[in-house]
């Protein structure tokens, strides 16, 4: 049974999927009614690249082949680009099978996607979080597109997956767009990625499922809502992302309404405990996504501290000062389950800290610790979740006691490698901090020619997390080094990244207002709050963005990058490699990190006047200006000054002009010697 809250959260969404479908035929209709007294505009059809930028105005737009390099077990895409001054009504595209090295790829491993903006008027600008640029939401089916920004603009996305058992070399079919065919031509190189369940590159993602409950207008946990959880889990399966975010309280900073384990009353301040939605969870999890690698268990948030008020962040006026004065000195919230009537209730409990806490959450977390040992994800589990604003030491203390020492996450603003050493006893000398997301204090390598770091083979867990929504609006290209930003430095990968967590909140005017999360202002964590999303509302479930298949791909390069490192690190490996492609692997690498950095800053004489390392700022672009302003070059703040701003998005714009230009000869040439490796290590290709 739903909450009183859900219900009313639901009736207010509940005409979403007309309101979306009104949207789209009502602003249609506008533009052709619009334009009905002109000639029709023709439509205008060119081959792009999936690293280009789609509203730039130099790109050359003209029709070419699609080529697309790639390896074996890995999935790879290209692009083409359908435009109009007038509405785009009825774009079709075909694509079949590929054909060489006397073998096929079968049609099903090719996917086509059609490629549409945020633009509309249910998505014009979301007051809440930054927009995503270009036609990033791609569809399973094509849609009719009115103009946004005086162009009505569609992407065609052709994705392969390559078979594992796929013969090295040229493959070709046939990509037809509104009458239109180019060759569609894939260079698979001679090396098989891991399957994603075994990346080494971190990508922590936080699915949501009160997002899907309320965009979708379904009860949670119903079987319509775990059918939307498992496609959104379907979409990120193929980034290596295996972190689970488990509430075990309600009105976490994420936004669920309910905790996943529910409390019966038996009476006599004695309860009984319900796995079934935490059950589901995990196997929807484990089957969609894949077996995780770390499973948070939320126990505790900012609302819950007795310093919540008193940092001078917040008013105590505003909607977060008095709902947090509401709970001050309460305990966790929890859900309470009528196992007669089914219905859902909100239960607070005591404190931690009081005795009587022991023997209430003490049978419920071994229980779950026998089911996790059943499911063998005992080693993943650890406890959550922290921000800038630590439990007391009483409260960590319990959790030690109840959990059997468990460790902690945090997602904060900053701290330091050492804070996520195996066995450091960060937390009050009492328990560990076992994996964290940090903002700032993030280590990046400019040139790897002066020095180089391995951030992946870091003993501790930690992730760089980029605030604000900025994965949303930075370009493609960035988006897409991401990963290897992180793994060139300090860090073993990008964290605390929203999955399905787009704004589904709508006002009275059924206009998107807010996140999920927004619901509990109790738990704001102000800039931490989660600002992007990878997935996208489709008509009747999550689709996958541009920007996904962009962080996928970039996953990819990274897992052939740490398979050359490992080589060159090693030096029995090294020794059987050889001098000359140790040497060569070594300037395909060096020749890759450059080029990633010139996404964000395209002059070569200043990123080689540069040190190796940038150290404790919160992303690459940062890192850049920062090191750069040290030269004494006059740059000016790096937020805040509009000329500043400007110019960074403008060498931005420029990077990524330059990056789509040889970026796949790069890729080509990192995957073509992870296979050179292989074969020289008698290893399977």
């Amino acid at each position: 049974m739903q909450s009183q809250e859900m219900r009313q959260n639901q009736r207010i969404n509940s005409v979403v999927p007309s309101i979306r479908k009104a949207v789209w035929a009502l602003a249609v209709a506008l533009a052709v009614m619009s334009t009905a007294s002109r000639t029709s505009a023709e439509v205008q059809v060119w081959t792009s690249d999936v690293t280009s930028g789609d509203w730039s105005t130099n790109v050359l737009k003209s029709l070419k082949p699609v080529n697309i390099v790639g390896a074996r077990n890995g999935t790879f895409s290209g692009k083409m680009v359908v435009e109009s001054t007038t509405a785009l009504t009825g774009v079709k595209a075909s694509v079949g099978a590929l054909t060489g090295m006397g073998s096929t790829i079968p049609a099903q491993n090719v996917q086509l996607r059609y490629g549409v903006v945020w633009g509309n008027k249910d998505f014009r600008e979301f007051r809440c979080c930054a927009t995503p640029r270009d036609a990033d939401i791609l569809l399973d089916a094509p849609t009719d597109v009115p103009p946004v920004y005086r162009r009505a603009l569609m992407t065609v996305w052709v994705t392969v997956k390559v078979p594992r058992d796929a013969k090295a070399g040229k493959y070709t079919g046939q990509l037809t767009v509104c009458g239109h065919s180019v060759p569609l031509n894939l260079d698979v190189q001679n090396w098989t990625l891991p399957d994603p369940q075994n990346y080494r590159t971190l990508v922590d993602f936080v699915q949501s499922p009160d997002t899907l409950a309320l965009e979708y207008n379904v009860p949670l946990w119903s079987e319509q809502h775990w059918k939307l959880i498992a496609r959104s889990f379907q979409l990120l399966s193929d980034t290596g992302g295996r972190t689970l975010y488990v509430p075990l309280i309600c009105r976490s900073n994420f936004g669920n309404e309910q905790s996943m384990v529910r409390w019966i009353a038996k009476g006599g301040n004695k309860y009984e405990y319900d796995y079934t939605v935490l059950d589901k969870y995990l196997d929807t999890a484990e089957k969609n996504l894949g077996k995780p690698k770390l499973v948070v268990f939320v126990v505790w948030d900012i609302c819950m501290s007795e310093k919540s008020l008193q940092r001078g962040l917040w008013d105590k006026n505003d909607a977060t000062g008095k709902s947090r004065a509401d709970l001050l000195g309460k305990g966790p919230r929890v859900t309470a389950l009528n196992p007669t009537t089914k219905e859902v209730s909100m239960l607070t409990l005591p404190r931690y800290e009081d005795a009587e806490s022991t023997e209430l959450w003490t049978p419920m977390f071994a229980e779950i610790r026998k089911r996790m040992e059943k499911r063998g994800l005992d080693q993943s589990m650890m406890l959550g979740l922290m921000p800038d604003l630590w439990p007391t030491k009483e409260e960590v203390s319990f959790w030690k006691d109840v959990s059997g020492g468990l460790p902690w996450v945090i997602h904060g603003h900053e701290g330091t490698a050492k804070d996520v050493m195996i066995g450091n006893k960060g937390l009050y000398k009492i328990a560990d901090i076992g994996y964290a997301a940090f903002v700032y204090n993030a280590r990046f390598n400019v040139n790897p020619d002066k020095e180089r770091m391995y951030g992946w083979r870091a003993p501790g867990l930690l992730s760089c997390y980029w605030r604000n929504g900025a994965l949303n609006s930075f370009e493609v290209s960035v988006v897409r080094e991401f990963p290897s930003f992180n793994i060139t430095g300090g860090q073993r990968g990008c964290g605390r990244i929203g999955a399905d967590s787009w704004p589904a909140m709508r006002n009275h005017k059924g206009e998107r207002s807010g996140h999920v999360y927004a619901r509990y202002p109790e738990n704001n964590w102000r800039n931490l709050d989660i600002g992007d999303f990878f997935l996208a509302p489709g008509p009747d479930s999550p689709v996958g963005t541009a920007r996904l298949e962009s962080l996928k791909e970039g996953m990819q390069e990274c897992e052939a990058r740490i398979f050359l490192e490992d080589a060159l690190l090693d030096d029995a490996k090294k020794a059987k490699i050889g001098l000359d492609l140790a040497k060569r692997c070594q300037d395909a690498l060096d020749e890759h990190q450059h080029a990633m950095w010139k996404t964000i800053w395209s002059n070569d004489e200043d990123l080689k006047s540069l040190g190796a390392l940038c150290d404790g700022y919160r992303n690459p672009p940062e890192a850049l200006w920062q090191a750069l302003k040290k030269t004494g070059k006059k740059l000016g703040s790096y937020e805040g000054d509009p000329v500043m701003i400007n110019m960074q998005a403008e060498e931005r714009r420029k990077g990524q002009e330059w990056f789509s230009i040889g970026y796949q000869d790069r890729e080509k040439k990192l995957f073509s010697l992870a296979g050179e490796v292989a074969a020289k290590l008698n290893l399977p290709r």
